[in-house]
Formats: structure tokens, sequence, C-alpha cells
């Protein structure tokens, strides 16, 4: 599936393109003409991009009305800044993430940044940030006190090609379920179908929500860290390249639209992180 329209008629896009002009000239137009000239180049350069994302709710998921999720509403205000209007292209996560990495001139979003994967990519974000569990039936009889604990429970359920999956194996788990469908991994935590399941905070209560489940049901066992969520460029990608989309982030985080669409979703006390991250550099 492509996502073929960058504001997709999205309230919170009409307002970022209301502000976008007097923020643009202020970013990308410095006062000499070879700076101007270096911008331009710079910001066509941003164009040249093919940006992929997958079907996760709540970061980034599709409904009859097109994408959405605090990822797409994030990469999308910073695509309207950028002029960027290609649009963004549904994939499976590990498809989208083989081309991504083997790609030139391609990105994805919302991937979580981790010592493993810090050479592979170019960053830019947080886009925003979460935290990693490790969840169980509240009704288990499951004693785990820390992590390590966790490797001799029968099943581990984790997300296909994700950032939990690579680290937890180099950590010597071997008792690990590759699945690709947040709801469906619920639902087999709720059936005893695996042990545990790793998800971060926002994605649980999502599909907690969504099965009807109460929330005393499902509960946290152990805390896996902060989940740093990023734009993510193949690792050849240029500077000048990058430069666009940073600055097209440090104004969506200076004007509140950060805020607003984490909020939005239910990324809670979360956003004061990424807000706090305005005007660093990867």
């Amino acid at each position: 599936m492509t996502d073929t329209s960058a504001t997709d008629r999205h309230p919170i896009i009409k307002r970022l393109l209301g502000w976008s002009c007097l923020f643009l000239v202020l970013f990308f137009l410095p006062l000499s003409v070879l700076a101007q000239s270096q911008e331009l180049v710079q910001v066509q350069s941003a164009h040249n991009v093919k940006i992929y994302t997958e079907d996760f709710p709540p970061f980034n998921y599709v409904t009859p009305d097109g994408l959405r999720g605090a990822g797409v509403e994030m990469v999308r205000a910073m695509s309207v800044l950028v002029g960027y209007e290609a649009g963004f292209e549904v994939l499976p996560w590990k498809r989208a993430l083989h081309i991504v990495k083997s790609k030139p001139g391609t990105a994805l979003f919302s991937m979580v940044r981790t010592p493993e994967r810090e050479d592979e990519f170019k960053w830019v974000g947080p886009i925003f940030v979460t935290r990693g569990w490790l969840y169980k039936k509240a009704d288990r009889k499951i004693d785990i006190t820390k992590l390590s604990d966790a490797k001799s429970v029968h099943a581990i359920g984790v997300q296909a090609g994700g950032a939990a999956e690579r680290s937890l194996r180099k950590l010597g788990f071997e008792n690990l379920e590759p699945l690709y469908v947040p709801e469906t991994s619920l639902r087999m935590l709720v059936e005893d179908r695996i042990d545990l399941w790793e998800a971060s905070d926002i994605v649980m209560n999502f599909q907690r929500k969504k099965l009807g489940l109460d929330q005393g049901e499902v509960v946290p066992a152990i805390q896996l860290g902060k989940y740093e969520m990023y734009l993510a460029f193949s690792k050849d990608t240029p500077e000048q390249v990058l430069t666009p989309w940073r600055k097209a982030l440090d104004i969506v985080r200076y004007m509140g639209m950060a805020d607003v669409i984490s909020r939005k979703y239910g990324l809670g006390e979360m956003t004061t992180l990424v807000t706090d991250r305005a005007g660093a550099r990867d």
C-alpha cells in the first residue's frame, strides 16, 4: 500500500501548512546567496528518498481513510515542511528493513535506535519515545525478578525482525517466538500460547483496549528499557539529504506539534523526552 497524499486532509498537517512558509524562510533561506544555493540543493536532495513504514498500530497503521498513527503524523508533518510529496509505502517490517539496509536512497519509520543498529543507518529523531516491557498474564504463575529469568519460560513473543528480537538473541535467548501482528500476539498471550510478550507500553495498551481486556489482565513483568523511535535512512545517505529532515523535525517540535501528536496517541509523559531533544543532532 502506498500513501499518496502528503497532507491527507489531516487537521494537524493543515495547521502546519499555515505556519510552514514562515518557518521555511527562517530555517531554509540563509542571508548569503551562496548559502541559499546550498540549502536549495539540500532541500531538492531530500525529495529524492523512498520512505517505507509498516502496519503496526498505534505507531503506524492502515485505515479506510489512509495511514494514521503517531509515527505517520510526525513524519508527514516533517514531509510537508521539506516539500516531500511521494508518500509512504507500507510493507511488512522485515521486508522494509531489508530494503533500507540494502538499497540507497530509502528510509523507514518508526525504527527503534539500538547499539546493534547504530552504524547500519543514518538517524533523524527521535520522533517519539516509549518504553519496552515483557508482559505476562496476571494469573500466570511466572516468577521473574530479572531479565535472565525469562530464559527459563517456554516462549517469548517478539516482533519478527524487531529490535528486541535482535537484542535478546544477542543476550542468549533461545526461546523467542517471532510474531508479525500485535493483536494476534496479545491474543496468544491471553490464550497461554506464549508465556511472555515483548511490547512497548503504548502498543500493549492500544491492543488491550482493542481486544476489550481489563487493565489488570495483562501486567508488566520486566522492563526492557526506553525505546527511542526514529526515521532511519539508508547508511550511505549524504548529510545534505538528512539536514532538511532534521530541521523540519526541529520546527515540528518548536511549534508544539510533537506534543499534540504524542498526546493524541497516548504517549503521555514521554512527549517531554521528544521535545527536550529539539535542536539535538545525531
